[in-house]
């Protein structure tokens, strides 16, 4: 049984419910591990929602889960032995899951440190494989599959069907780097965008501040003056076919006019992330 973990930052966690709800509906019964913080409440309460079953733990605490899994695991593997097919290696027991805060969004540096060093825990934890829900954020992560992937335990980023490493949150939603550039090309034509996804929509003042748009998230005014500066007329509502944040629609007709910007709507994806997922699964099953 194969113990995977995934570092990630919490924009994803719409398209972490849909991996998890999946993961579930396949029946074998795989226990999801959720890293406890002061951010997870938000997860926890889409997990519930979609009777997806996980199991809480504090960092410190992780171990000692891992080992309570891991005895019951063989209990179940001795019992069950005769019953299944050989390929025991093939199936995915443990998935840990660790949400990273957007507070590092405006210092691409110390994103790299902290997915490093989460990615090196579950390393010396023992994972048999890591998979870093990111792009390439500031082309700081570019190199974290040569740097930190070992034999034993490959360390896996998300990428579009190209093979290309996804530029940030918006490539992903939009589906390949290719699309995100042809959007944004396009999209200059008109004037800046600002791109909104549903999770991005839900929590777009902690992103203002913590991409350094604003030193104040609440002051309108502020924000208004920043987006003419910057020559931004629109506002790119990205649709990705996930329901969890039910005030999207509101939030960005209401961003809209708080900000002058016209709604320009985008079909999103969760191609990216879904298929990024199963090729991960897909290599450690043939290791």
């Amino acid at each position: 049984m194969k113990t995977i973990a995934i570092v990630s930052c919490r924009i994803f966690e719409d398209e972490l419910t849909l991996l998890m709800k999946k993961e579930t509906a396949k029946g074998k019964n795989a226990k999801l591990i959720l890293i406890e913080t002061e951010i997870t409440e938000s997860i926890e309460k889409k997990f519930a929602s979609e009777g997806i079953d996980f199991i809480k733990t504090k960092e410190d605490g992780l171990k000692e889960t891992i080992e309570r899994i891991e005895t019951v695991e063989r209990i179940e593997t001795v019992e069950t032995v005769e019953k299944e097919s050989a390929g025991e290696n093939d199936v995915i027991g443990v998935i840990i899951l660790q949400l990273i805060e957007f507070s590092m969004e405006a210092h691409p540096a110390e994103i790299k440190d902290v997915v490093y060093d989460k990615v090196r825990g579950f390393q010396e934890r023992g994972a048999d494989g890591v998979m870093v829900f990111y792009g390439l954020c500031g082309n700081v992560l570019g190199s974290v599959e040569g740097d930190l992937s070992k034999p034993e335990c490959p360390v896996r980023i998300l990428k579009d069907e190209d093979g290309d490493i996804a530029d940030d949150c918006i490539c992903v939603a939009l589906g390949s780097r290719k699309r995100y550039v042809n959007i944004l090309k396009s999209a200059a034509k008109t004037g800046g965008t600002y791109f909104l996804t549903p999770m991005q929509a839900a929590y777009w003042r902690e992103i203002a501040y913590a991409s350094a748009l604003t030193p104040d998230p609440n002051d309108d005014e502020m924000i208004k003056i920043v987006f003419e500066y910057s020559d931004y007329k629109n506002v790119g509502k990205i649709t990705t076919g996930l329901t969890y944040e039910k005030e999207f629609d509101g939030i960005v007709d209401d961003f809209s006019q708080r900000f002058c910007l016209n709604i320009v709507d985008y079909e999103g994806t969760t191609a990216v992330i879904e298929n990024s997922y199963d090729r991960f699964i897909k290599e450690l099953k043939k290791n």
